[in-house]
């Protein structure tokens, strides 16, 4: 009967085991995935090798990035022109060529725009490394259950092989 009892735990610690194993293998695709997306956009843009490395589960996030980025870093610039606005045309009307005063409204403009981009992309970055962290602390405890649980295995298992060797019939030859 005691032969039973530890096969029968011995069957749940195998099948809790593999539910251990398969989360940790979700959890490390899943952290890879984050790091991967996280480097496409460390810099705020987003070329098109990087999103043709981005792997599929992170793919329609960075597409909501990209169009988030784009949309905020053109509301910020066009914030920070109109505040630059009196200065700006101080500086333009030393400039007695429409088209020098053009090009500089437009070098600018990018250049504020490429600073929100980057501030995006940092507000990203930090909300990914937050989610790592998270994503790392439960592998972690998973790894931590998964040792536990195979320390009670090898002890099922011996305590099963100690039942087998003492319900076996002993016979003696005379």
């Amino acid at each position: 009967m005691a032969i039973l009892i530890f096969t029968a735990r011995k069957l749940e610690l195998v099948n809790r085991q593999h539910q251990l194993q398969y989360k940790l293998l979700t959890l490390t695709r899943k952290l890879t995935d984050l790091q991967q997306y996280a480097a496409n956009i460390s810099d705020g843009s987003i070329s098109m090798h990087d999103m043709m490395n981005t792997p599929p589960s992170m793919f329609t996030r960075q597409m909501a990035f990209m169009m988030y980025s784009h949309n905020a870093s053109i509301f910020g610039a066009q914030q920070q022109m109109q505040m630059m606005g009196p200065m700006m045309q101080q500086q333009m009307m030393q400039m007695p060529d429409p088209n020098a005063q053009m090009q500089y409204q437009n070098w600018v403009f990018q250049n504020l725009y490429k600073q929100q981009r980057e501030l995006a992309g940092r507000q990203e970055t930090a909300l990914l490394n937050q989610q790592e962290k998270q994503i790392t602390e439960e592998k972690t405890k998973l790894e931590t259950q998964l040792k536990m649980l195979e320390t009670e295995l090898e002890s099922v298992k011996k305590a099963e092989d100690n039942g087998v060797k003492q319900a076996t019939p002993q016979y003696t030859f005379m």
